[in-house]
């Protein structure tokens, strides 16, 4: 028995640090290991040319994917995935079909894409008209003669065809200039409930009478 146990002892640190290694090498083995595997995601298609996405079916699909198992395992928790979609949907609008394409999803950088069900999605678009809007400067404090330059001047939106007449302003976000310095430079976003282009502004803001 005393044979047996000083056996057992004997580099027990050489051999616990074995033990750790095999355990570790059994761990990267299954985890780099390459399955196949279906998943369901959420699926959120998004607009590339001039339209927006107002409905689309279904809301979820199934991929037939391949992948090492832990890129597989972050795939089912993700549980959702974004594509786009061909900027030509624009010219029709309304209910579009829209066939789907593997090299359409980034599902990882080891996970191949082997099927989609179902082939083909349907989308609902709105085709959107490219407006160019003055830009209104909006600060506080403003110094007295102060002269203000906006660079550009204006933007761009894409707005609903219905809203093609319909007056739209387009602010900087508000600015205290309570103790500036003049002459002095400024970069301010942009404020509109449609998407302006571009998203920010360079301001100027010089004393009156300097060039």
């Amino acid at each position: 028995m005393e044979r047996l146990s000083e056996l057992f002892l004997k580099n027990l640190h050489l051999k616990l640090l074995a033990l750790i290694f095999a355990l570790l090498f059994w761990f990267l083995a299954t985890n780099r290991e390459v399955a196949e595997t279906t998943v369901q995601l959420r699926v959120e298609p998004i607009a590339t040319g001039d339209y927006r996405v107002i409905d689309y079916r279904p809301k979820e699909l199934t991929f037939v994917v391949e992948g090492y198992r832990r890129e597989l395992a972050r795939l089912k928790e993700l549980g959702k995935v974004c594509f786009k979609l061909p900027p030509e949907l624009g010219r029709k609008g309304g209910w579009v079909k829209v066939k789907l394409r593997k090299e359409d999803f980034y599902l990882g950088l080891a996970v191949k894409v082997k099927k989609i069900k179902p082939p083909v999605i349907e989308v609902k678009v709105e085709k959107l008209v490219r407006v160019a809007v003055p830009i209104t400067p909006k600060f506080k404090n403003l110094p007295v003669g102060a002269v203000v330059e906006l660079r550009p001047n204006y933007a761009v939106l894409s707005l609903p065809e219905e809203l093609r007449g319909v007056p739209i302003t387009v602010e900087t976000e508000e600015v205290d200039l309570k103790g500036i310095k003049l002459p002095a430079e400024l970069v301010v976003p942009l404020s509109s409930r449609f998407q302006p282009e571009p998203k920010e502004v360079k301001v100027v803001i010089k004393k009156g009478g300097d060039r």
